[in-house]
C-alpha cells in the first residue's frame, strides 16, 4: 500500500479538498456489495472510474485511468479504521496545490504532475510493509 495525497483540481471538485488515498494492486483487494460508477477526468486528462456504495453513496474506490496506472486501485484513507495511524508518503499534482496548504513532514516525494506510474511503482517496490 502506498498512501498518496492528490492536489489536482478534479479531486478537489469531487471531494471539496485534496484526496488522500491508499494505492493497491487490483489483485490485492476484494469488494462486497453493489456500487454505482462515476467516471471523471483526472488531472492527467484521462478518465478515472469511481465506485460509490449504493446504500450510503460513500466513494469506496477509484480506478485510475489505465493510461496512467493500469492495474491499480485507490481506496480513500478515511475508510480505514486505522486512518489516524497512516500518513501519505507522496503527493502528486503539487502544481495545482492550494497555496495555503503546507507539506506534512511525512511526505518524502512530491511531484508537480501525476507522479508518472513508473516513479510511483518504484516507490511501492521499495516499501517494506506491503
Amino acid at each position: 500500500m502506498l498512501i498518496i495525497q492528490c492536489n489536482c483540481m478534479n479531486c478537489r471538485k469531487l471531494s471539496g479538498s485534496y484526496q488522500l488515498g491508499c494505492l493497491y494492486a487490483v489483485t490485492e483487494i476484494t469488494q462486497s456489495g453493489e456500487t454505482d460508477i462515476y467516471q471523471f477526468e483526472g488531472g492527467s486528462g484521462y478518465l478515472n472510474t469511481a465506485h460509490f456504495c449504493k446504500k450510503c453513496h460513500v466513494r469506496c474506490k477509484t480506478h485510475p485511468a489505465p493510461e496512467v496506472m493500469e492495474g491499480m486501485v485507490g481506496i480513500p484513507l478515511g475508510l480505514f479504521n486505522t486512518a489516524k495511524d497512516l500518513s501519505p508518503k507522496a503527493e502528486i499534482w503539487t502544481s495545482e496545490k492550494l497555496p495555503f496548504l503546507g507539506t506534512d513532514q511525512c511526505i518524502s516525494e512530491s511531484f508537480e504532475d501525476s507522479g508518472i506510474a513508473e516513479r510511483l511503482m518504484a516507490m511501492l517496490e521499495k516499501m517494506e510493509d506491503r
